[in-house]
């Protein structure tokens, strides 16, 4: 009975399954699985596309529509189930694997969809409903607005203001008649009150409630001088809060001390602000010098430094880490002070779309960290991106949040098989650079097309230059926020520290980003121009994939074998370690008389000299008459 039991396929292969989806099952990594990526992209253009077909100031009978797609999308969902299952049922055994998996993905995709609709259709519906939204329907009306700032307050770009506040309604006052309201709302604010405004405050103010000229979803809240006065603390932010504000502030203070490009550069490392745009009682900066410092970065590819993401998270959670196990702590001890970490950092940055995406990611990693594994990259970014556009379904349509994931998604799928290719050609710590940098730039590129028409045609060599200083710099900056309010020698110094790091993002954008146009390529900015850059990288990514299939099908000839050459750092190397074993080995031989043409003197011998030779025949040297 033992000869006729089925054996397992050689490899490590799967039943049902031949040729190239053997290979890619049998090839499947952890930090490549890319399962949920299809669901993820379903998701995200759902919620797109219902942003995209729905008014934004609402229309008659929208919770009408909202109540008929969740019932169109059970609908869909239980016929999709029972057509799943009768095609099942009709798939011969040998392919029932390969048809369980497709079906598997296309149920996920066809649920997230409906999700990604669903919810965005609901968020849409309350902001519409909402009085806030509605009173500003037919155009600017005077109100009296109860909000709670979100974030700490900005310079503004607009003459009408001094500062922004980012924050969310509470109760909206019209006609003598107050509602509840929670929408998101940008306030205006003159200088008088733009001191006053603290992170997690709560605020009444009077002024002009108008949608935002770029965007007729956004709603702002216009205060003019005249309503100073009538501004009132509800209700003061949280102790934490108010510590917060204070490191803020004694932390500007301390970096106005340093040169310009510093107090630009430093705060917007640090934090995700830039100097210019930070409310202080000293001296502003120059706005000429910091505009072109903005804008020169902007073409030489390298302004994302200036946006906290998951960089300053990954520092600290690894210093976390390193810390735990140095003191032999168990798992799940690691996995709490991970979290305090994050939570600390998160505390103290200003709030955004990328910093939002870097604390899911990591708060979801504690898993791994509690189960004894290894973080995968890929999947934990790929469920970020599906929680927090399905919490939040504004998120899909923010070019932050977008940036943020497709970055992270960029190097974890091509900067190994990339730093792998380019080790043959550069060393180790040139390639893995070089590595991450073209894997960001790889599916963000498209992205950054929709808000600069543009393509930087020197952002590689320019993050080469400035990659390997911001680790440092970013630690430096943030030990000088953390040190600033009590110690602000200290924290100067530190801040001086990390000024010296970013010197070298003002030297890319002098050199990388000129004026004169040959540093930025024109391209169309709008959606047509982002798909064609996309189609472009595709094309380049499918010919990379061709001439490395062909490269391999070369070698395995047995013709071509024999004329294989490494890689040019391969051979340096080699000549390298063999010139250097030579030098090792070799033995140098004393100067002789005949090599300095020298006859040495006969006579006595002295201690430890060799005696002369004397030939037994006639006719040499030394022989006698």
């Amino acid at each position: 009975m033992a000869g006729t039991a089925r054996r397992r396929p050689a490899g490590g292969g799967h039943v049902g399954l031949r040729g190239l989806p053997a290979r890619w099952i049998d090839g499947e990594s952890g930090h490549r699985d890319l399962r949920m990526l299809p669901v993820a992209l379903c998701l995200w253009a759902a919620a797109l596309a219902a942003r995209a077909a729905l008014p934004p100031d609402g229309a008659p009978g929208l919770r009408g529509f909202a109540a008929a797609t969740c019932v169109a999308a059970c609908t869909v969902m239980l016929a999709a189930l029972h057509g799943v299952s009768a095609w099942l049922r009709h798939v011969r055994a040998g392919r029932a694997r390969p048809a369980l998996r497709c079906a598997s993905c296309l149920l996920m995709c066809a649920a997230a969809a409906l999700t990604g609709a669903l919810s965005t259709v609901v968020a849409l519906t309350h902001e519409a409903a909402d009085p806030a939204m509605r009173l500003s329907h037919d155009g600017p009306s005077r109100a009296t607005v109860d909000f709670r700032a979100r974030a700490p307050a900005l310079r503004s770009s607009s003459r009408a203001a001094a500062c922004t506040v980012r924050a969310s309604t509470r109760a909206v006052q019209a006609a003598g008649v107050r509602t509840p309201s929670a929408v998101d709302v940008q306030a205006l604010l003159p200088e008088a009150l733009c001191m006053r405004i603290v992170q997690g405050g709560e605020y009444r103010m009077a002024g002009t409630l108008a949608r935002a000229p770029w965007d007729a979803r956004t709603l702002q809240l216009t205060v003019a001088r005249r309503d100073t006065g009538s501004a009132l603390a509800l209700r003061p932010p949280a102790p934490w809060r108010r510590a917060v504000h204070a490191m803020q502030r004694r932390f500007f203070d301390v970096v106005e001390g340093l040169s310009d490009q510093g107090r630009v550069l430093v705060p917007g490392l640090t934090l995700g602000v830039l100097g210019q745009d930070a409310l202080g009682e000293g001296e502003p900066v120059d706005e000429v010098y910091a505009r072109r410092l903005e804008e020169g970065s902007r073409r030489a590819g390298i302004i994302h430094l200036m946006a906290v993401s998951g960089g300053h998270y990954a520092l600290l959670v690894a210093a976390a880490t390193a810390l735990c196990s140095w003191a032999l702590m168990p798992r799940w001890a690691v996995a709490c002070a991970r979290a305090a970490a994050v939570a600390a950092l998160t505390a103290v940055l200003v709030p955004s779309e990328s910093i939002t995406r870097a604390v899911v990611m990591h708060l979801f990693a504690l898993g791994y960290v509690l189960l004894g594994r290894r973080s995968q990259t890929a999947p934990l970014l790929l469920w970020t991106a599906i929680v927090s556009i399905v919490a939040r379904p504004a998120r899909a349509a923010d070019l932050g949040f977008a940036l943020s994931c497709a970055a992270v998604l960029g190097i974890a799928l091509a900067s190994g098989p990339l730093a792998a290719a380019l080790r043959r050609w550069l060393p180790r710590t040139m390639a893995d650079a070089l590595a991450t940098t073209l894997g960001a730039q790889l599916l963000t590129s498209p992205l950054q097309l929709l808000m600069q028409p543009r393509i930087a045609l020197w952002a590689v060599p320019a993050n080469l230059l400035v990659a390997p200083w911001m680790d440092a710099a970013t630690v430096c900056g943030l030990v000088a926020y953390t040190v600033s309010w009590c110690m602000p020698r200290v924290g100067f110094a530190f801040a001086w520290c990390a000024s010296l790091g970013t010197k070298s993002v003002e030297i890319a954008a002098d050199v990388f980003g000129a004026e004169d146009g040959s540093a930025t390529l024109a391209w169309p900015s709008d959606t047509v121009g982002a798909l064609r850059m996309a189609a472009a990288e595709i094309l380049v990514l499918l010919i990379a994939v061709l001439l490395r299939a062909m490269a391999r099908l070369r070698d395995g000839m047995p013709r071509r074998r024999a004329f294989a050459s490494p890689a040019p750092i391969v051979r340096s190397r080699l000549w390298w370690r063999r010139t250097a074993a030579m030098l090792v080995r070799l033995r140098w031989r004393p100067r002789t008389a005949r090599a300095t043409g020298r006859r040495r003197p006969h006579g006595r011998v002295g201690a430890g000299s060799r005696p002369p030779r004397h030939r037994a025949s006639g006719g040499g040297e030394g022989s006698g008459p």
